[in-house]
């Protein structure tokens, strides 16, 4: 009898070893931080698995940056890309163009690197008309894989995916970084019964597919939900995990090739 209670035990624990493997996940990463020092803190005070995607040139880059590693917080540099239609380059910031040399995006990045200290990765801040143009997408990846090499640590790529026709996660994939896509963006709507769909949506992909990630920005409503919803999140069957842990990490069989719903191409 002792024998068989022993074996009822270790298969006990083995089903909850296999169960918690299977745990779909989830990963959160906050776009557009540098500009709004109440907005961005109180997105910096979340549970430190949200990663956060800081613009290299903004006025708080730096700060943000620097407190992120304290945090051990993924932190992106969040590079803005030329759009298709409009975009916020000029005169508030450097967009890379499609023109672009890979040495000359290589420098650019090189700079944003020093801005945005201990970035792991990078994903585009618009960019619908970069990101679908062949040739400027895989000089932008080169850029980032030379820079990689040369401070002795790779650089991951997240597509936002801001446009159907982007090439960004294929071609970084192809060269051999590691890469990733955004599934869902949360607050594509600012209403919060928008937000709380996109939320729906999110662990509706995580619990088909095995995990998903999302996209947020810093506004009142977004960063409201996501204070009152994570605290809860792992009664739902779920895990938040970092960024970094799900990046290398392709499409499973029978996830949606176009998950979520794509902005309007900026």
């Amino acid at each position: 009898m002792r024998g068989a209670g022993v074996l009822v035990l270790v298969l006990l624990a083995y089903s909850s070893l296999a169960t918690g493997a299977e745990c779909p996940r989830i990963a959160i990463v906050i776009d557009d931080l540098g500009f709004q020092d109440e907005l961005d803190d109180a997105v910096m005070a979340m549970d430190y698995r949200v990663a956060v995607a800081i613009i290299p040139e903004a006025p708080a880059a730096r700060r943000l940056a620097r407190l992120a590693g304290r945090q051990q917080r993924d932190v992106l540099i969040h590079l803005p890309l030329a759009g298709l239609y409009h975009d916020n380059c000029q005169p508030a910031l450097t967009c890379i163009g499609t023109h672009w040399s890979a040495e000359r995006m290589r420098a650019h990045l090189a700079d944003a690197l020093d801005r945005v200290e201990g970035a792991v990765g990078i994903n585009n801040h618009q960019g619908s008309r970069f990101t679908a143009n062949e040739q400027a997408v895989r000089n932008l990846v080169t850029a980032i894989d030379h820079l990689g090499r040369e401070r002795g640590q790779a650089l991951f790529v997240l597509d936002s995916r801001t446009s159907p026709t982007t090439l960004l996660e294929h071609k970084a994939l192809l060269a051999g970084l590691k890469a990733n896509r955004r599934h869902v963006f949360l607050d594509h709507s600012n209403e919060p019964e928008h937000i709380q769909q996109a939320w729906f949506d999110l662990l509706a992909l995580a619990r088909s597919g095995g995990s998903a990630i999302a996209i947020g920005h810093p506004r009142i409503n977004t960063i409201r939900f996501l204070e009152q919803t994570l605290p809860e999140l792992e009664s739902t069957g779920i895990r938040l995990v970092t960024l970094s842990s799900l990046v290398n990490q392709r499409l499973l069989p029978g996830q949606p090739n176009e998950a979520g719903s794509y902005l309007p191409a900026p």
